[in-house]
């Protein structure tokens, strides 16, 4: 009986063992032929994910060409209308973007987007040329460049235009189809997960889990690659090619329905560039950072808030009623913007300059991109705040050129009439209240429009070639009326502003000196005031004729201080004599008592490091009698404002300083007399 109950069980063991084997065996081969499934899945969702990032990057930087390409012809047209050299650069800058975009997919791209790339980029330099030889006709005004601009310089141009844009399109369309085919592989592969479920293998489901947790990874990392393909990577806020993108849905819709408008904003940062030279550029970061948050929650939830680069942002409002609704959200952001930002590094204040532009029928993006930003400009031109789009104001149009024709007239024919008049304003100096010195300011007394302002037509001489012509015949008026106020007993020194060209000019430097030795006046009663943007176009010239200058008897002023130096090293090198603060500085010094208030910090280090450097020390824009106390316990050594007197015309001038001595002196004693132990 043992025998047979050992056999059956060696039987039943022997069976156990073979199923058992058998199982193990199908159980091998499951997971072998699973792993091989899920291996070859992830090969091939990891190359499709490979492959789609790499579309994704292509079609951006085609698009980001395409932007190029159309702002290459806004600062064309810009130039046009106003041939000047920060324009010449803006058009450079954008060329070289759109040339090193297209090099760019040149080198990465591979098969046919780089044979597209190097296509482009041989238009692109062509168009180029093409503009640039445009922009020396119209430099040289000659009348044969719009001739030359509709043959040769516009067909190109469209030509580049519509290649760029079916480019940009067609890669688009692409990696869109790469998202598409990398989804149907990630389902597949779901699938085939889903069989290997049903075996009813644990051991499959936890290889599963770590499959799709893979998987999940892979697509989170597309997700995140598309994120920064259309993201700003340090404020978050979408880019120029998600912002265009959202303003052609927009335009799109607001002409499907024809019942809104789309309103476009540019905003640049003014006062941005000296955080980042004297704070650092994690400052200038954190400035960032937080104007766009600023900027967006101003704009609200409705508004798209992106951020172009550098120091620039666009506000895209997809539904505005009118003009005056986007103007108001528009100043609430710029005020916004000019509240203190308060950094690591201590704290920084800016300002900003925006420029609002209205669909119009036509809806296009490109149209409305340069309306917006040729508003922006007349806003900076303005002094920072907000600018609606006017065609008259911010494109070259008759009014302009009738200015231009009218200026060059004057100037031609000698002035005979006296059209360009001067009004000068006292400086005081803070010792004594004494006024020592005069600020000369133009004013043309044009007969159809009245008095115009300097900012009227100053942009117009500069930008047209009369700015050294308009400098010399108003140099000499000052001169001339210094002379007879020194022959009346009263010797004024007087500050004549000088225009930005003029020290790279070879014959201004003699010009000046003919003048005040034709009016006979001692040198050291003139002074010649330049900012710190013109000082620091052309360094090394300007440095030798200040030079000359001063070797002469002129003293030289630095004007608008704190605005414009990329490097206080700069001012170093610079031949100067006085440092005068910009009236951003001094507007609000009277308003804020205290001491350590950003405006009082900031100009008590200006005064310091003008006297540091032996120069003596002017505030500009004194509006109030607060003000000039301060001012005068900071040991800053001249005012002037309208707190002591408005600019006068030269006969109005003895009273007008008269009023300003008395009205320093006063605040001085009340100075002192609150300084004093009670």
């Amino acid at each position: 009986m043992v025998r047979p109950l050992r056999g059956a069980l060696r039987t039943r063991v022997t069976g156990f063992v073979r199923r058992g084997a058998a199982t193990i065996a199908a159980l091998a081969a499951v997971l072998l032929a699973l792993a091989a499934y899920v291996l070859q899945g992830t090969l091939h969702t990891t190359r499709a994910t490979e492959e789609q990032q790499h579309a994704l990057v292509v079609a951006a930087l085609f698009t980001e060409a395409r932007i190029d390409v159309a702002m290459q012809e806004v600062n064309l047209r810009h130039y046009q209308v106003e041939p000047s050299v920060a324009v010449k650069q803006r058009f450079d800058s954008v060329a070289q973007a759109a040339d090193r975009t297209l090099a760019e997919v040149v080198a990465i791209g591979g098969g046919q987007a780089s044979a597209d790339a190097r296509r482009l980029r041989e238009q692109q330099i062509a168009y180029r040329e093409l503009a640039e030889r445009l922009m020396v006709l119209v430099a040289d005004s000659d009348p044969g460049h719009a001739r030359f601009d509709r043959l040769e310089v516009t067909p190109a141009f469209y030509a580049l235009q519509d290649d760029v844009n079916h480019v940009a399109r067609a890669y688009h369309d692409a990696a869109q189809q790469q998202v598409s085919a990398l989804r149907r592989t990630q389902g597949r592969l779901l699938a085939g997960t889903a069989a290997g479920f049903a075996a009813g293998l644990a051991l499959v489901g936890m290889i599963m889990r770590l499959v799709l947790g893979y998987q999940r990874r892979l697509v989170e990392q597309a997700e995140e690659s598309t994120h920064r393909a259309l993201h700003d990577p340090l404020t978050g806020l979408p880019n120029r090619t998600l912002f265009g993108r959202r303003l052609d849905e927009a335009l799109g819709e607001a002409d499907r329905t024809g019942e809104h408008q789309v309103a476009l904003m540019v905003v640049d940062l003014d006062g941005f560039k000296a955080v980042n030279d004297t704070l650092g550029h994690h400052a200038g970061d954190q400035v960032l950072l937080e104007a766009g948050r600023r900027l967006s929650e101003a704009a609200g939830d409705a508004a798209v808030v992106a951020r172009l680069g550098g120091d620039e942002f666009a506000v895209l409002l997809p539904r505005v009623a009118d003009a005056g609704a986007a103007t108001a959200l528009a100043e609430r952001m710029v005020a916004a913007l000019r509240r203190n930002f308060v950094l690591e590094e201590g704290p920084a204040a800016i300002s900003g300059s925006l420029g609002i532009a209205l669909s119009g029928a036509e809806g296009l993006a490109e149209e409305l991109f340069r309306h917006a930003d040729a508003a922006m400009y007349r806003a900076k031109a303005g002094g920072g705040g907000v600018a609606v789009y006017d065609a008259r104001s911010d494109t070259g149009t008759q009014d302009r050129m009738q200015l231009l024709a009218e200026l060059r007239g004057l100037l031609d024919d000698g002035d005979p009439q006296g059209r360009l008049r001067l009004y000068y304003q006292p400086q005081v100096r803070l010792s004594d209240g004494a006024v020592t010195s005069v600020e000369a300011l133009v004013r043309w007394d044009h007969p159809e429009r009245g008095l115009l302002p300097p900012a009227a037509f100053l942009g117009i001489a500069e930008t047209s070639g009369l700015e050294v012509r308009l400098t010399c015949h108003l140099l000499a008026l000052a001169v001339r009326q210094a002379a007879a106020w020194r022959l009346a007993g009263n010797p004024y020194c007087v500050a004549v502003n000088v225009s930005p060209g003029c020290l790279v000019d070879a014959g201004f430097v003699p010009a000046v000196l003919a003048a005040v030795s034709a009016a006979g006046l001692p040198p050291e009663l003139l002074r010649l005031e330049l900012t710190e943007t013109s000082i620091m176009a052309d360094p090394a010239s300007t440095a030798r004729a200040l030079c000359e200058i001063r070797d002469h008897g002129v003293s030289v002023s630095v004007d608008d201080f704190g605005t414009g130096f990329s490097s206080l090293a700069q001012l170093r090198h610079v031949p100067a004599d006085e440092l005068k603060i910009d009236r951003m500085f001094i507007k609000e010094l009277g308003q804020d008592p205290a001491v350590g208030a950003p405006d009082a910090v900031m100009v008590r280090s200006a005064v310091d490091l003008g006297h540091n450097l032996g120069l003596s020390v002017v505030a500009e824009g004194v509006e109030d009698v607060d003000a000039l106390i301060r001012l005068r316990d900071m040991t800053c050594d001249y005012a002037q404002g309208f707190a002591l007197s408005r600019p006068v015309p030269a006969d109005e001038l003895p009273a007008a300083c008269l009023r300003a001595e008395r009205t320093a002196r006063a605040a001085i004693a009340t100075g002192a007399r609150a300084a004093s132990p009670s």
